[in-house]
């Protein structure tokens, strides 16, 4: 056998990488020297961007993982299992760097099993960590080289992503026993931050082996010898729960941290240990400046490490670093206070900062709902266990068939790969009532100011519920979702519409009906004729004159990926954000951006802002966006577009998508008002049938527009 028969694909994709016609077997010495080059090789890739890097590691991915099916459990499959784990490490240490942790999490899985399938979002399997029976010693050293590392990111995604507890919990002992060792052997370097990494999922799990760890951590933390460096990566976790089981407070830790080890503290940790000092609002005041001042400059430093969309991943997958100054904001801060610190950490330059005339809505604050306002406050008390907000990630998971991680952890869910994020919705009213149970908005309107309407409605951290449609239906008015934090332009008065007609089965009749409601609202209508490519669509993008861009298509979103998350073009290929960020926009006022495609507002929730996801990144001082949570049905699809043209024509765009959402729960309503415009257009008569009334009326239908600012 050749190593071609053994990486048919990475051979044909990469012929001039090795010599594939070389004898090779899985036993021996060869599968040994065979890792180390592939990991060379994937370490070493060109590209600013890091794409060869991954292509690379995938596409050995994709041949190791037909290997092992091949193979199954007979000899050679245990060298099989070393090279997996050797060749992942780059990849796992790579992603978890950069924020990608649905990536982090397929590649740690991977690496320990045989039967991981990367597609699937729901894994069962035998998990393996070296050393491996019946591998040659060279190989389980290199291995076991790399295990800390492993070891770190794995405890890291368990606690950060989720998906992981149960093999955490089933690994735990060993990894510690391992970690221990390695420092006592001299390794402290990889083997203290791993041992940290450990301690504090476990402190956050609950895990039996907690305390002990902890209790030891801080007994050594007391020794002779150990390394300032060391001791502060100890000195950061004591900051957090795990200071029960010490000799201090979590603030007494923060302030020796910051007095006696601030010459050794890295990146986050300046910033991380500053916000737990703060005991109260004059110690926010006296030192105010100096804390937005160093979260500022560790934004800026993650975002020049990254451009574009990956600067967003990789402060999100960070935010918890200013979650401690958050909660203390909330309690004694104000709402001003609160932007000023979001402003630090999510700002762009050369923008001017939005006003804080916002409702902030502190979503899991204490396991309850903190709700600020200028000049007032209303907190709901959590429940123990915080079970109001498990319920009400619980039941955006059923309802929308995805996997939405509470403070329970990681929970047994049931999903159909083949319905996965598509909508279930006869599962709406237990969604109704978790948002009710949890929010209890009814309690809060009595507290608002009368008449008072917020420039924007600020949720942290965010869910991909319907807030804004709830919100809307209780308090009687509609703001908009805080994406960019920027000061808006004055919206532009809308002359021109232009429309991207994607085919579905509804776009000639949606077009249809906007060029109808154009008639009579003094608009000139454009539609973009075929074909319907990129640059067509830059095109329709940088078109000066458009005072509102209505796309009508199918979008795509990933869980994980922004590169494979866009508008899907008429070839099938995605056109991202960060593509469609690169065109021009207007230079005066404010235009509008409609997407009535799948998903355009879904994003992926790291305990930030929302912020990662096509329609939030193309979000800015001039461009406010609509778009939809999640997939939408055809039906309610041009029952929206049709509706929220015609309320376009004669109110605000908050006004607007607050009429139409209250339009679409009465379907008949709904039939009037469209005969108004032309009653022989085609979409009443799609939108006539009981089935359309129902999806149209239904929560995860009208609920699912959101308008971004």
């Amino acid at each position: 056998m050749t190593l071609r028969d053994s990486f048919p694909t990475t051979s044909a994709t990469y012929p001039g990488l090795a010599n594939w016609d070389a004898e090779f077997e899985w036993t021996g010495v060869a599968p040994m020297a065979v890792a180390g080059f592939f990991r060379d090789a994937i370490e070493q890739a060109p590209g600013a961007d890091r794409q060869p890097f991954f292509d690379l590691a995938e596409t050995i991915r994709g041949d190791l993982t037909a290997e092992t099916r091949r193979i199954g459990d007979d000899e050679g499959a245990a060298c099989l299992d070393a090279m997996r784990f050797i060749i992942s490490i780059p990849a796992i240490m790579t992603t978890v760097a950069m924020g990608a942790h649905g990536d982090c999490y397929n590649w740690l899985h991977w690496s320990a099993s045989r039967t991981h399938n990367v597609n699937l979002r729901a894994n069962q399997g035998d998990y393996r960590l070296p050393p491996y029976d019946g591998v040659a010693s060279p190989m389980n050293a290199a291995c076991l080289l790399s295990l800390p590392d492993c070891i770190t990111a794995a405890f890291m995604i368990a606690r950060k992503f989720g998906g992981m507890d149960d093999w955490c919990d089933q690994i735990a002992d060993y990894c510690i026993g391992h970690v221990l060792y390695e420092i006592v052997a001299g390794d402290v370097v990889r083997g203290v931050p791993a041992i940290v990494t450990i301690a504090n999922w476990a402190t956050n799990r609950g895990h039996n082996c907690a305390e002990p760890l902890v209790s030891s951590m801080a007994e050594i933390y007391g020794r002779p010898g150990i390394d300032d460096r060391s001791k502060a990566t100890m000195a950061v976790l004591f900051t957090t729960a795990a200071a029960q089981w010490t000799r201090q407070t979590h603030q007494e830790w923060a302030k020796e941290a910051l007095r006696e080890l601030r010459h050794v503290l890295v990146e986050h940790e300046v910033v991380q240990l500053l916000a737990v000092t703060i005991d109260g609002f004059e110690d926010w005041t006296e030192r105010r400046v100096q804390i937005l001042g160093e979260v500022r400059k560790l934004a800026d430093d993650y975002r020049a490490l990254e451009s574009g969309p990956a600067a967003i991943l990789a402060l999100e997958a960070r935010v918890a670093i200013i979650h401690p100054l958050i909660f203390s904001l909330t309690d004694f801060g104000t709402v001003a206070d609160i932007m000023d610190l979001l402003w630090a950490w999510y700002g762009v330059d050369g923008m001017e900062q939005a006003s804080a005339d916002v409702l902030y809505i502190g979503s899991a604050h204490k396991n309850g709902v903190a709700y600020l306002w200028p000049g007032g406050q209303h907190l709901i008390e959590g429940d123990e266990g915080g079970e109001s907000l498990e319920g009400l990630l619980a039941g955006l998971s059923t309802a929308l068939n995805e996997y939405f991680r509470g403070p329970a952890g990681d929970r047994a869910l049931l999903l159909d790969e083949r319905m996965l994020g598509a909508p279930a919705h006869d599962k709406a009213p237990e969604l109704t009532a978790a948002i009710a149970r949890h929010y209890r908005f009814d309690e809060l309107a009595p507290h608002l100011p009368e008449g008072w309407c917020p420039r924007s409605v600020v949720v942290m951290p965010a869910h991909r519920d319907p807030v804004q449609a709830t919100l809307s239906n209780i308090l009687g008015w509609l703001a908009p979702m805080e994406a960019s934090l920027a000061a808006p332009l004055q919206d532009r008065t809308t002359r021109c519409v232009s429309i991207w007609p994607g085919e579905t089965q509804t776009t000639e009749a949606e077009v249809s009906f906007i060029r109808a409601v154009g008639l009579h609202a003094g608009w000139e209508v454009k539609v973009v004729e075929a074909p319907l490519d990129q640059r067509a669509f830059q095109e329709f993008y940088e078109d000066p004159d458009a005072d509102l861009l209505w796309v009508i298509g199918h979008g795509e979103q990933s869980p994980f990926r922004q590169s494979e998350s866009g508008l899907v073009l008429a070839d099938g290929t995605v056109l991202t954000s960060a593509e469609i960020a690169a065109y021009a926009r207007p230079e005066t006022g404010r235009r509008l951006l409609v997407l009535n495609i799948c998903s355009a507002t879904a994003t992926q929730n790291r305990g930030g802002l929302a912020r990662i996801g096509f329609g939030h990144e193309l979000t800015t001082a001039d461009q406010s966006v609509i778009g939809h949570l999640w997939p939408i049905d055809y039906y309610a699809a041009l029952a929206f577009g049709c509706s929220l043209s015609l309320d376009l024509a004669g109110s605000s765009v908050a006004e607007a998508l607050a009429s139409t959402m209250a339009r679409m729960q009465q379907p008949e309503r709904l039939i009037r008002d469209f005969e108004t415009v032309d009653a022989t257009q085609e979409a009443i008569s799609r939108l006539r049938s009981e089935r359309a009334a129902e999806q149209i009326s239904n929560l995860l239908s009208w609920g699912s527009p959101v308008l971004l600012t």
